[in-house]
């Protein structure tokens, strides 16, 4: 019987990272609106990175996507520019940052230092696929441009709580957004990650089926799709559609993940490595489940070396999570493959 990749649903994957859902330590606030640069928050040991981020042309940007993430690559705060282009992070402790700005397929960014005094930087990057009207997702197209503003409005807060992991909420937003718009592709791949979420493939390939006809240019749409195709194990079928979304959306390291699920199903391991070294070269942060993946490959092919250093880097990120009862005992067993052939 083929090896299945593992049960692990990259919905988080694709909430996160698509729809831009980030972690939100209580330490680190997001922007709360403009303040005073002369405002010092010394008094505990952290600063405030603020920031604008403008076009080629010095021209603010408004919502578009900012994270902050600190020397280990993980996502600490994260937030939206407002209509000035302005951003914000709070009670940032001392360190070494990186500010990363992602509007559609752009991305910009840039490094920043901290200490007691408050940190301020600039941005810039191309205007072509920032969202316009609060449109999230790849460059805007005459299918979204077709969509009401009460619809568009509705999805906006469904992102919204998705990032507040209110999913309940999302949910409810998304309903109203299809209400008023039931071919709003953008709205049904949403509704269609929180149909994976409860493991409902077969109502999450209808909406996504229906967004791509909707909307055949959007990627993430194919993207959703492969997945839902991998939980089904139709890993040819999820090869296609995430083949098709990578097309349009070539910087995406999501594809490459996806795609490294299907190949480890089809039991094609050193097909998939290949896919996680591009995803892992192409992500903004460092995304922990790529090392997972990456292990559990090395695994099957009895690389057991390998896959010890890409176990113990998952744990390293992720020491706590849902998948680290799992990574430490396949981490036994490699030691233990190891110290039998010594």
């Amino acid at each position: 019987m083929k090896n299945r990749p593992i049960p692990l649903l990259v919905l988080v994957l694709f909430c996160c990272s698509i729809y831009g859902l980030a972690q939100r330590p209580g330490d680190i606030s997001p922007y709360s609106g403009p303040r005073n640069p002369n405002d010092s928050l010394a008094h505990d040991n952290t600063s405030i990175i603020s920031g604008m981020v403008e076009d080629m042309h010095n021209a603010p940007l408004k919502d578009v996507r900012v994270e902050l993430t600190d020397g280990n690559g993980m996502v600490v705060g994260s937030t939206y520019t407002n209509a000035a282009g302005a951003f914000e992070f709070d009670r940032v402790p001392s360190g070494t940052y990186k500010v990363v700005a992602t509007a559609g397929l752009a991305q910009s960014s840039e490094r920043v230092q901290t200490n007691s005094w408050n940190s301020s930087v600039a941005i810039h990057m191309a205007a072509n696929d920032v969202p316009q009207d609060g449109i999230q997702g790849e460059s805007v197209s005459v299918a979204q441009l077709k969509i009401p503003g009460k619809a568009r409005d509705e999805y906006r807060k469904a992102h919204a709580a998705m990032e507040k992991e209110k999913l309940d909420d999302a949910s409810r937003h998304l309903e109203k957004a299809l209400t008023i718009a039931p071919d709003y592709a953008d709205a049904l791949t949403l509704r269609a990650v929180l149909e994976l979420n409860h493991q409902n493939s077969q109502a999450a390939k209808a909406d996504l089926d229906k967004a791509i006809k909707a909307d055949p240019n959007l990627a993430v749409a194919y993207l959703v799709m492969g997945s839902a195709l991998n939980m089904e194990s139709k890993f040819d079928d999820a090869l296609r559609s995430l083949q098709r979304g990578e097309s349009l959306a070539p910087n995406s390291w999501q594809a490459h993940f996806e795609m490294a699920k299907a190949y480890i199903g089809k039991e094609e391991y050193q097909q998939a490595l290949g896919h996680l070294q591009r995803a892992e070269s192409m992500a903004p942060t460092s995304y922990p489940l790529i090392y997972l993946l990456q292990a559990h490959a090395h695994l099957a092919m009895k690389q057991y070396p390998q896959a010890m250093t890409a176990l113990q880097a998952y744990l390293k990120k992720e020491p706590e999570g849902p998948n680290s009862a799992e990574a430490r005992k396949m981490l036994e067993k490699a030691q233990a493959f190891v110290s039998e052939n010594k």
